[in-house]
């Protein structure tokens, strides 16, 4: 579904990773860096008694734990090479991504 002059495009920048790769060998790869986003649910982890009862926050809980899922959803950006994860980002919730969330994140990866 591409125009022919984005087809040529996608083709040069390959045509070039690969001379790149030639050139450099295997040190290469290890420069790429990849990035993603998604949502993902945010859990708050309790147990039943506590979900029922008042007690101190501070108190142990010997009780299996259920997860409730939270009202949001928050947005996880990453970032990754071929070896690890270089930065996880989360979102608070109710927050959107802008550019200048985005710019001061890309700083934060550089």
């Amino acid at each position: 579904m591409l125009t022919q002059e984005r087809k040529e495009h996608r083709m040069q920048v390959c045509h070039d990773v690969l001379n790149q790769y030639e050139s450099e060998g295997d040190s290469f790869p290890d420069r790429i860096i990849t990035g993603d986003e998604t949502w993902c649910h945010h859990y708050k982890t309790e147990s039943k008694r506590q979900s029922m009862e008042w007690r101190h926050v501070n108190s142990p809980s010997k009780e299996k734990f259920k997860k409730l899922p939270s009202a949001d959803k928050v947005m996880c950006t990453f970032f990754w090479d071929r070896k690890w994860v270089i930065l996880l980002n989360f979102l608070e919730p109710g927050q959107t991504i802008n550019p200048d969330r985005y710019i001061a994140m890309l700083t934060k990866l550089k």
